[in-house]
């Protein structure tokens, strides 16, 4: 998966999204938007990682796309986290909810990993 260079608002990842699962663009960008609002920013973090780590397409160049179906899996570990949260299961000794903390150290660690990636020449 790439992230659209012609189909997008942001940064491409909706557009991207659109093209790899042939649903709207503008159908991912209000689930998006609803997520954000309903998980407190948590899928804001999410838009981020992605926006990260799935490459932007090139008109020009024919680079190799992000795995897709880990973007489906970052996709549904967030709205598992969220559902979690929601449970109370995600709830530190002193009832601090710890989601957010959590989505913050995914992509943390998603960005020290793209790190590595580079040094290997990518």
């Amino acid at each position: 998966m790439t992230r659209s260079f012609s189909n997008r608002v942001f940064s491409g990842v909706c557009g991207g999204l659109a093209r790899s699962t042939r649903i709207n663009a503008w159908l991912w960008r209000v689930l998006f938007i609803a997520l954000t609002v309903a998980t407190g920013g948590g899928f804001a973090a999410l838009y981020a990682i992605l926006w990260w780590i799935v490459p932007l397409e090139s008109p020009v160049l024919r680079r190799r796309g992000f795995p897709f179906i880990f973007v489906l899996l970052l996709i549904v570990g967030a709205v598992g986290l969220w559902v979690a949260s929601l449970q109370g299961a995600l709830v530190s000794a002193s009832g601090v909810s710890l989601y957010l903390p959590i989505m913050f150290a995914a992509a943390a660690a998603i960005f020290f990993l793209r790190q590595l990636s580079f040094g290997r020449g990518r």
